[in-house]
């Protein structure tokens, strides 16, 4: 070999720069995989709360049987972040157990409302964990969020087609199929929406209008019931705001449709009942809403990367800012009563340099 050759594999056979060798078993978690886990664990201690009551409460024995699986998954996924956190020493959250939860209450929604919830909820699990899967490198991590992601896709597909036997799922409007390709034009009123004449709205936008009335109405339902049987007069006040403002963006939302000649979703509030009992705590109802109405925040948001029409635009930048405002004030409320569980948090510096003086 010569002297060329003999450099050559040299080179080859050093580690690249910058690369950090590690022993897979040691590999502490990062903070992007600590966070999912944290708040993978909070949503599922939850869903272990809010579903048990479904399936007991459930006539429907096919959606009972879907309620059931969704409790199963929950508990699975409780089991093994519990385990990678006592590996890694990590404090366990407390998230919600057997007190927040009353199963001996009445009913509060109807067979059809569950099924519903859980195919909406599927999909934002679906959305959360192709995220978290996305910031996730340890290989045991990637293959957490990896069934995650396979179970919630059986749920979402299991929610779906029974809704779809059932005709119980509302579609999107259809629009003429083109029959040629068109590009857009500079005399055309692409943008166009708050002054002057505005073009039909497109697939896209109509879409993602219709998707989030859907959402928004499945929350109205499901604060209307949380707001029929909270115990605290402030949670009391605070879902009924919510239920007004839910209502208003459905009328914004739901007008750009109409302008079109458009069908809107129909309204879910039928399927909630006349119970006052209540089967679930405040904390637990407060949480769950917070982060429902988080959902509808990224819903609007990628809505408005869709949207090219500046009033759909203008629009849905006034709901962000109206929800975000809510949810802050339910945050501030969960914090007044100590329900808010602290998410791990980098070192606070300024105050770790005081601690020496």
């Amino acid at each position: 070999m010569n002297i060329i050759e003999q450099g050559i594999n040299n080179v080859a056979e050093q580690t690249p720069y910058n690369v950090i060798q590690h022993n897979v078993d040691t590999i502490t978690l990062s903070s992007a995989e600590l966070g999912q886990l944290w708040s993978t664990y909070m949503a599922q201690s939850m869903s272990k709360c809010m579903v048990p009551f479904f399936v007991e409460k459930c006539k429907d024995t096919d959606i009972r049987s879907l309620l059931q699986f969704v409790l199963d998954v929950s508990n699975r996924h409780i089991n093994s972040i519990t385990e990678i956190f006592n590996k890694s020493n990590i404090p366990v959250p407390h998230g919600f157990t057997d007190e927040d939860f009353d199963i001996n209450a009445k009913p509060l929604y109807g067979d059809t409302f569950m099924l519903l919830y859980s195919r909406f909820m599927a999909k934002y699990a679906l959305i959360n964990f192709s995220f978290a899967r996305s910031l996730s490198i340890r290989p045991d991590i990637i293959e957490f969020f990896k069934g995650c992601l396979n179970d919630f896709n059986e749920i979402s597909d299991k929610a779906s087609n029974m809704a779809l036997s059932k005709g119980l799922i509302a579609r999107a409007p259809n629009v003429p199929i083109p029959d040629r390709v068109e590009y857009v034009t500079v005399d055309t009123s692409f943008f166009k929406g708050l002054i002057g004449d505005k073009r039909p709205l497109n697939a896209l936008e109509i879409g993602h209008i219709f998707i989030n009335i859907q959402q928004r109405l499945l929350e109205d339902a499901l604060i209307l019931g949380f707001g029929q049987i909270a115990k605290k007069k402030k949670v009391k006040d605070y879902f009924s705001r919510g239920k007004q403002i839910i209502d208003k963006q459905v009328g914004v939302l739901g007008s750009l449709l109409e302008d079109e000649d458009l069908p809107k979703p129909i309204n879910y509030d039928y399927l909630v009942t006349d119970s006052i009992e209540s089967p679930y705590s405040d904390k637990l109802i407060m949480f769950h809403s917070t982060i429902f109405l988080a959902h509808s925040i990224s819903g609007y948001g990628l809505a408005l990367a869709n949207c090219a029409r500046t009033d759909i635009v203008a629009s849905l930048t006034r709901l962000i800012a109206e929800l975000g405002d809510y949810v802050k004030d339910g945050l501030d409320l969960m914090i007044e009563n100590g329900w808010l569980e602290r998410v791990p948090e980098a070192a606070n510096r300024k105050e770790l340099r005081t601690m020496n003086n």
